[in-house]
């Protein structure tokens, strides 16, 4: 009896169902049989961040250039000099992030073994003037110009630029061949890069960077642009990098 009237159940049930479909119309009936295809959802497109231009003029800029088609602000003087090593001249100021640089340098060079010295650094114009005046009386204005910057020219005014000599070999210091066959040359060399330094006036590129090769001058441009710098080549330029103008005739 109980499977009877289960029966009869699910037959009214299914007649019931018929009934309720029979009212749909054929549109209902199509919807109610179709499966909704999900609407796509499109992502928007990232913007790329434009690459900053790099700041060659700006005086507190990083990469602020000195060289002979370059000259400074007149009376140029770095807003966060600070000290950064010991040096014989005394003039041992820097700007503030080279000077923090120089000491993580001058640290993991002597970690290795190496004794690095700092023989010069932040040059003010007046003393710059001093110093190319003083060439020119003793070598004559073609030979300063090689060796030497006209005041308000010199990279050692950007408070960005370090001398740096050998405290084993001290009569090496200031002669480009010498100082680079040096343990703290070699070690300069390969190593400046990674604390943001790098050489500034490479061998043979006297008529790129309008000086001749100087292995102890080390200008800070930051860390990144410093590995970027060696990795095309160590001896690649400022200039060459940036593609920025230099040569050995000065703008004046």
């Amino acid at each position: 009896m109980k499977k009877i009237m289960t029966v009869l159940l699910v037959i009214m049930l299914a007649l019931l169902g018929l009934s309720v479909y029979s009212y749909l119309t054929d549109g209902q009936r199509a919807a109610a049989q179709a499966t909704p295809t999900p609407t796509a959802v499109s992502t928007p497109t990232p913007t790329a961040v434009p690459k900053p231009t790099p700041d060659f003029t700006s005086p507190d800029s990083l990469l602020i250039v000195a060289n002979k088609t370059h000259r400074l602000p007149e009376g140029y003087v770095p807003e966060d000099l600070t000290w950064s090593v010991d040096c014989g001249t005394g003039a041992c100021y820097m700007r503030e992030p080279a000077a923090i640089a120089l000491q993580g340098m001058f640290a993991a060079a002597s970690n290795d073994g190496v004794n690095l010295t700092l023989l010069s650094a932040y040059r003010s114009e007046e003393y710059q003037a001093q110093l190319y005046n003083g060439y020119v009386a003793s070598y004559g204005t073609e030979r300063a110009d090689r060796i030497s910057s006209r005041p308000g020219y010199s990279d050692h005014q950007t408070g960005l630029a370090a001398d740096i000599g050998s405290s084993v070999n001290p009569a090496a210091d200031l002669n480009a061949e010498e100082f680079k066959a040096t343990d703290e040359g070699q070690w300069l060399y390969q190593h400046a890069h990674e604390y943001g330094f790098i050489e500034r006036y490479p061998d043979g590129k006297e008529e790129i960077t309008g000086y001749g090769f100087e292995s102890w001058h080390f200008r800070y441009v930051g860390t990144d642009i410093a590995s970027a710098i060696y990795a095309v080549d160590p001896d690649e330029t400022f200039e060459e990098y940036f593609n920025v103008s230099g040569g050995t005739a000065y703008a004046e």
